[in-house]
């Protein structure tokens, strides 16, 4: 009797204390010159909130708890930068990736 108890008490604090824990990280380079991009803007596909930006050396990260243990494991992130053309990417849980922006070049 005690040790169902145990065994369903131990299930129960499992899945309580379980989260949707979501890290993404990666770099944002020029998609020509391969230079990193600084202050590029993130932010989630459904949202109007910034995540965040890029640091100095184009890196980015993201630690996020969403949903419960059966959530979403995909988080989608839209890249914008001025002179840039946004770029919106899926991300799977635990991914990294390197996102290469184009430049908007002016017709002549």
């Amino acid at each position: 009797m005690y040790f169902k108890l145990f065994i369903l008490s131990s299930l129960f604090f499992l899945f309580v204390s379980c989260d949707g824990f979501q890290a993404v990280d990666g770099m944002i380079v020029d998609s020509e010159t391969h230079k990193p991009i600084t202050n590029v803007q993130m932010r989630e596909i459904k949202e109007v909130d910034a995540l965040g930006f890029s640091d100095e050396q184009g890196y980015f990260e993201f630690h996020e708890i969403k949903g419960f243990t059966f959530g979403d494991k995909e988080m989608t992130i839209v890249f914008l930068k001025e002179n840039y053309l946004s770029d919106t990417i899926t991300f799977i849980n635990n991914e990294s990736k390197l996102i290469k922006l184009e430049r908007i070049t002016e017709k002549k």
